[in-house]
């Protein structure tokens, strides 16, 4: 089979069935080996939660598929490749770039001559993970070959970003402020982000009954001002998609002024409960909550606890 038809078979596959899977990576990476001739391949997945890289797939020894994990992503090289988005080659780096880590402690102790990194970006921009392949003959990867790597890369990233259709919501996730996670029908949560907090959506947060409740079928809220229980204020969107439920939260600001303990005790307003029942949930005393409800009422500029309770349900206030 010639590498073209190769690439095409390959290209196909992920598109059937992805590469997050172990087993489905290790058929990437055979189908691979008829595209790129080497010695060596690896797929690894970017993991934005430990800021390193995750292999799923490889033929190069254990040792080095830790490097890689552990040690590529620290090295400059490697974010001169990042940054160019384009496959790099061993043999086009100008002499003064053939150092490092990557060359100490994996390309000259293995012998390798030569090889290619490719980095893996989702379409809306987000780095997701990388292929390396290293040879022992200088001669290879040619210049065929890269032009089928870069040809193929739109899937290979494709098939190792959990988010199965990336829109602009995703575009600025940790550019500014707002992280992500998708949580699947199987309860697996993929976090997007280095800054997502998948506590968020576990209980006994109440957000984790919403977000089973759009798995089921349920139409996503509008946006929801959630306290965390570490007292934090968080905006929270909630966005259905093929594989699961797109979570998207930032900091937030409590609105009209309001104190988290103010948030609390007008959470219980709206939800129809009197000061004796708020007090027992926040561990305080009834007149200690009709103080709370005095200040809530006059920053919120209600009239009376009703009026309270639909700003509550104007903001998606969850506690």
């Amino acid at each position: 089979m010639s590498a073209v038809a190769a690439a095409r078979e390959l290209r196909s596959f992920l598109r059937r069935h992805g590469s997050r899977s172990p087993g489905a990576a290790r058929a990437v990476l055979a189908g691979l080996g008829e595209v790129v001739p080497a010695d060596c391949v690896s797929l690894s997945l970017w993991d934005p939660t430990t800021g390193g890289h995750r292999t799923l797939a490889s033929s190069y020894p254990a040792a080095i598929d830790v490097l890689i994990d552990t040690r590529m992503h620290t090295d400059r090289l490697f974010s001169l490749v990042r940054e160019g988005r384009q496959a790099v080659r061993v043999r086009d780096l100008e002499q003064r770039r053939r150092r490092g880590e990557i060359f100490e402690r994996i390309i000259d102790p293995q012998g390798f001559r030569d090889g290619v990194t490719l980095c893996l970006f989702a379409a809306d921009d987000r780095y997701v993970g990388m292929l390396n392949a290293s040879t022992l003959d200088a001669r290879h990867p040619d210049d065929d070959t890269v032009a089928l790597l870069e040809l193929l890369a739109p899937d290979l990233a494709a098939a190792l970003d959990p988010v199965p259709t990336p829109t602009a919501r995703t575009a600025t996730l940790g550019a500014d402020g707002t992280h992500g996670l998708l949580v699947g029908r199987a309860g697996r949560v993929d976090v997007l982000s280095a800054g997502a907090r998948p506590d968020l959506v576990h209980p006994p947060s109440p957000l984790a009954d919403l977000v089973d409740r759009v798995l089921a079928g349920a139409p996503p809220p509008g946006p929801l001002l959630l306290l965390a229980g570490s007292g934090d204020v968080v905006g929270v969107e909630l966005h259905a998609t093929a594989r699961g439920v797109l979570v998207l939260h930032r900091e937030a600001d409590p609105p009209a002024g309001l104190t988290v303990r103010e948030l609390e005790v007008l959470d219980g307003v709206g939800h129809g409960l009197s000061n004796p029942e708020i007090g027992a949930r926040l561990g305080i005393s009834p007149r200690t909550v009709a103080t709370h409800v005095e200040h809530v009422l006059a920053k919120t500029e209600a009239r009376n606890r009703a009026a309270a309770a639909r700003s509550a349900a104007r903001w998606g206030l969850l506690a």
